[in-house]
């Protein structure tokens, strides 16, 4: 089965706003593919949920344990330095490295410019939309 790591704007983009984010999302969450994530990721999703977006703790804690039920953590070992641009980018290839993923799905380019690392290709929501419809 295909093994996906979704970039933290794809998680939010996909709570926030139906579309191409929230379609994946919904078909990761069924079980159309393995949805696979860390704990820093999951974080930084927590962060930008409650600070940038204001969102209740209530709320983003439901929506993380959602996350977590229905992905495998992965416990990512080695530190990675291939977003130069971004290194904050960085927790993302190294979760997909750890969970051997198949595809990182973002909006970001600093990530998407890479095009891909050690196996997992970086391609856009559309684009992986594309693939598996």
């Amino acid at each position: 089965m295909i093994k996906v790591v979704l970039d933290t704007n794809v998680v939010i983009s996909a709570l926030f706003w139906k579309g191409v984010p929230h379609t994946i999302a919904e078909k990761g969450l069924k079980g159309s593919f393995v949805l696979v994530t860390s704990h820093e990721i999951l974080k930084e999703i927590k962060d930008k949920l409650e600070g940038k977006f204001r969102f209740p703790t209530i709320d983003t804690a439901a929506f993380i344990d959602i996350l977590v039920l229905n992905s495998e953590i992965v416990m990512p070992v080695e530190k990675l330095n291939v977003v130069s641009k971004d290194p904050t980018d960085n927790k993302i290839v190294e979760c997909a490295i750890a969970g051997k993923v198949d595809y990182i799905i973002s909006g970001d380019k600093h990530l998407l410019n890479i095009k891909g690392y050690e196996g997992a290709r970086i391609i856009s929501p559309t684009e992986f939309l594309k693939l598996i419809s």
